[in-house]
């Protein structure tokens, strides 16, 4: 696997993450740090000896765990994204229904009572559309609060578990 990102043009879907750099966007969930600390595993068969194995078991969880809340974090800010990018393409879509019922209602004034039943009918059709736009944007806000809390919750688990190592470090350095 190569140095891939979400790029659009291999992710269409997916938005940039970095609005004062609009090229930069998020990569999929750790593979960054993952990925490197994969190729240390791979090109070091023979773990280093330190002069403490405890301080070099401390050291690789601490590593762990950092790559994780990183990792956590990145998925929460591309998912928030994603959605901020939903929103934005929902929003224009219905901008764009709007629009064509401001037009029927124009064409409605200059055209006989026969016509305007199939403009009434498109104009119901208009908004039945905008309203099913409003409800994929609900769903799709309530969708994102619960990525974002089943994120948020394994975020919080990561961080106690490194305070935790922490302070065990600190105990033991002592």
């Amino acid at each position: 696997m190569g140095n891939e990102h979400l790029s659009p043009a291999i992710y269409p879907n997916v938005v940039s993450t970095s609005s004062k750099n609009p090229g930069k966007t998020a990569s999929p969930f750790s593979h960054k740090e993952l990925k490197k600390s994969l190729e240390v595993i791979i090109s070091n068969p023979k773990p280093k000896q330190k002069s403490c194995p405890l301080e070099d078991m401390f050291s690789d969880k601490a590593k762990t765990l950092k790559a994780s809340v990183n990792a956590l974090l990145e998925e929460i800010k591309l998912r928030e994204d994603l959605n901020a990018h939903q929103f934005k393409k929902i929003n224009g879509e219905i901008c764009r229904q709007h629009t064509q019922m401001m037009q029927l209602e124009n064409l409605k004034d200059h055209y006989p009572f026969d016509l305007t039943k199939d403009l009434d009918h498109a104009k119901a059709q208009v908004e039945t559309n905008v309203l099913e736009l409003e409800r994929e944007k609900r769903q799709e806000g309530l969708e994102c609060w619960r990525d974002l809390m089943f994120l948020k919750k394994y975020l919080m688990v990561s961080l106690k578990d490194y305070w935790e190592l922490v302070r065990k470090r600190e105990v033991l350095g002592r």
